[in-house]
Formats: C-alpha cells, sequence, structure tokens
C-alpha cells in the first residue's frame, strides 16, 4: 500500500523547524549569554548606563531585546536609519529627544564593543 503524496509540506514543515531551531542555535553563539545591550563592552558612564537602560525599556516596549543585542556590529550609520524606522512606527513611543538617546547608547556599544563585527556580536 503506497501513501498518499502530501505535496512535500511535510518535509518543508520539517525544514522550517530545523532551520529556525539551527538559526536561533547560531544567534545564541554569537550573543552576549547576558543578553544586555552592555555585556562584552568596558564599564559604561554613568550617562550611557542610564542611556541603554532606557534603550532598553523602549526597544522591548515592541519586541525582545534579544533582536538589537544581536544587530550590534552593524554600524552607527544603519543604527541611524533602524532607529529612525522604529521612531515613524506610531505605538512606538519614541519621540526625537528619545531617539537621541537610544543612538548614544548603541553608538557606545558599536565603538565599544570589542568582540562585535560587522553584522555579527
Amino acid at each position: 500500500m503506497t501513501r498518499p503524496r502530501t505535496g512535500g509540506t511535510g518535509r518543508a514543515a520539517l525544514f522550517i523547524v530545523l532551520t529556525v531551531l539551527i538559526a536561533g542555535g547560531l544567534a545564541a553563539a554569537c550573543a552576549d549569554t547576558a543578553r544586555s545591550l552592555l555585556a562584552g563592552v568596558p564599564p559604561a558612564p554613568p550617562e550611557i548606563q542610564q542611556a541603554c537602560s532606557f534603550t532598553t525599556t523602549k526597544c522591548s516596549h515592541c519586541h525582545p531585546i534579544d533582536r538589537v543585542v544581536l544587530m550590534r556590529g552593524i554600524g552607527a550609520p544603519r543604527w541611524h536609519m533602524y532607529i529612525e524606522q522604529m521612531r515613524l512606527k506610531p505605538s512606538s513611543g519614541i519621540s526625537p529627544n528619545d531617539a537621541d538617546i537610544v543612538f548614544r547608547c548603541l553608538r557606545f556599544v558599536e565603538e565599544s564593543c570589542i568582540d562585535c563585527k560587522q553584522g555579527r556580536s
């Protein structure tokens, strides 16, 4: 007796699950285990610590902070672009002044992170 063909949907679903698991494992290997914006950088001055605490609050309003941590190493110009994109989303609650604070934190991390490479952290 032959099994009916499912059009590959079972294999496609398995492929997707395996891809997500592998990508998640690789992402975890690239990120600091602390999952903090300031992990892997030299001690930050108090104003940067405050800016990064604020950034964590603002960014994690819409997505996990891991999303930001994993993007470390993309460079200040791209951070400017992403921050502006996020600021323009109506639900973000990020004002132009807030965006400056967020950028201050992320620029410090970009300039200070010893292990961060272009596109990886």
